[in-house]
């Protein structure tokens, strides 16, 4: 599995491969210091399917670029590390495709489980948020194990065209998935969707 660090601080990506190595020895590692450079390595590598990527770069801002590295690399996670730690600023990365946020004020402790949770297909968000959203879910729904493969697509931040292609069902089927999963979950859109997963520790089936 390729990751792709994006980050325009070396020291920083370094720490990162250390740990990441660390949790997972069998993964290889991509780099980039800015988004064009990120961009290139995704029309590159194909089989990327996570990126993590800073928000802060000298030349860019992170949260457009969300969009931009899902175009080149469709199948692929992409996992905000940054400084900002706001409810809006990881609302609007999760509306944006982001699949989990990860501040870099976070304890080692805290920093490891973020990432084997996401390495672990699961989401991953800051504390500050979930205060945001009222406390903690009690209720967790059973899904069936469809709905579970739909919610990893969302998770992963891929559209219902994309989650179609991956598990070979029709769009509007997808669709039809999808209001059943915000029925359960009590909520109404995509955001709020992936919000609640991580509140209810919803894990991809095995």
């Amino acid at each position: 599995m390729h990751i792709l660090l994006v980050d325009d601080h070396a020291l920083f990506r370094s720490g990162l491969r250390l740990l990441l190595t660390s949790l997972r020895p069998e993964v290889r590692f991509l780099e980039a210091a800015s988004v064009e450079q990120a961009l290139a390595r995704a029309r590159e590598h194909q089989d990327i399917r996570l990126c993590l990527l800073d928000l802060d770069l000298k030349q860019d801002h992170g949260l457009p670029a969300i969009g931009r590295i899902r175009q080149c690399a469709p199948t692929a996670a992409v996992v905000i590390v940054s400084a900002a730690d706001d409810p809006v600023t990881v609302r609007a990365c999760i509306d944006a495709g982001a699949m989990s946020y990860i501040t870099k004020s976070a304890s080692p402790e805290v920093l490891t489980l973020a990432l084997q949770r996401v390495l672990d297909g699961e989401v991953f968000l800051p504390c500050s948020l979930q205060t945001d959203t009222g406390g903690s879910a009690t209720s967790v729904p059973a899904l069936s194990r469809r709905q579970q493969d739909v919610l990893a697509g969302l998770n992963r931040g891929l559209s219902t065209k994309s989650i179609a292609r991956e598990l070979v069902l029709s769009e509007h089927t997808v669709k039809e998935y999808l209001c059943e999963i915000f029925r359960l979950l009590e909520v109404h859109n995509r955001t709020e969707a992936v919000i609640k997963a991580s509140l209810l520790r919803l894990r991809p089936h095995a």
